[in-house]
């Protein structure tokens, strides 16, 4: 299999162009004997790092080979999407840039053994150089979680503005309602216990480094809006988990004792803060609810 170039151009050939737009070249190779050459540079004007590589026609490679070089650009081309600026991007590209370095500096070798008429063994290092680009694909997968959980947690924040639009609303609602209107304050409450309860989940698994976002927005594939959008609906979904719960218990559904005075008050808003912290707990309540609910249908008629 062959690798088409990227870019025609070598490095030699790239870098005064680099110099007229500003770009300060951090670390370059060219192939001595072959047609390869890698350049990771800082784009001043952009303010971040790039990384280019060429390989001529001319260069053959094993196709083990090559499917390593194309993953190692397939890495850089996520980083680049991913990443915009700072040094996780920067970081990245260093590591991308010594596999495929490496990559092109075994081949090089392997064709100045050739000519020189010695025995040839093309990529030893290929081993070596896989468990390079697992480790920068790993850190990769790091670096776009921490992204992500900081993009998700900045939509927690306007979930929680949602909420409190949400029980101003509440309020109104229930003010039309006369035999709910001394209940209001608790609604109100189970609500805000809710998504506090959500936040603290959120809070407990960033800190313990259990929170792993779905890959989806992880990756670059989603963007900025997506993320900061299932950061909202958590702390939403935990307030409406807490007025679930609240309800549940005042219809008798559920069959806890509640205590009387300021204790059921507490209890009420602790029950509502575990429905908002624990999706698993919440789903539980509601799926025994209906099997329940189920089993006091009503009878079927007799048979005559």
């Amino acid at each position: 299999m062959t690798l088409v170039a990227q870019e025609t151009d070598t490095v030699a050939a790239l870098e005064p162009r680099f110099a007229r737009r500003e770009n300060n070249v951090i670390e370059r190779y060219e192939g001595t004997c072959i047609d390869v050459s890698i350049l990771l540079y800082r784009n001043e004007q952009e303010r971040r790092d790039r990384l280019t590589f060429t390989a001529g026609p001319r260069v053959r490679m094993k196709q083990d080979v090559e499917e390593l070089l194309f993953r190692a650009y397939s890495l850089s081309r996520q980083v680049h999407l991913t990443f915009e600026s700072g040094r996780d991007r920067s970081l990245c590209l260093q590591m991308v840039y010594g596999v495929i370095a490496g990559i092109f500096k075994e081949l090089d070798r392997a064709e100045a053994m050739r000519v020189a008429g010695e025995e040839r063994s093309e990529c030893t290092q290929l081993k070596y150089l896989e468990q390079a680009c697992a480790r920068t694909e790993s850190y990769f997968r790091r670096a776009a979680q921490r992204r992500a959980q900081m993009r998700y947690l900045g939509g927690m924040t306007s979930g929680l503005t949602i909420i409190a639009g949400m029980g101003a609303l509440l309020s109104i609602g229930l003010a039309s309602l006369p035999d709910l209107q001394e209940q209001a304050p608790m609604f109100l409450a189970s609500l805000i216990a809710g998504g506090m309860g959500a936040v603290l989940s959120v809070l407990y698994g960033m800190t313990s480094g259990n929170l792993k976002l779905h890959t989806l927005f992880a990756s670059a594939e989603s963007g900025f809006g997506p993320m900061v959008a299932a950061g909202a609906l958590r702390p939403l979904l935990g307030g409406l988990s807490g007025i679930v719960a609240y309800v549940l218990l005042q219809a008798g559904i559920v069959p806890i004792d509640q205590p009387d005075g300021a204790a059921g008050t507490n209890f009420v808003i602790a029950l509502a803060i575990v429905a908002g912290f624990s999706e698993r707990w919440a789903r539980g309540i509601l799926a025994g609810t209906e099997e329940r609910l189920q089993g006091q249908g009503p009878a079927a008629p007799p048979v005559k």
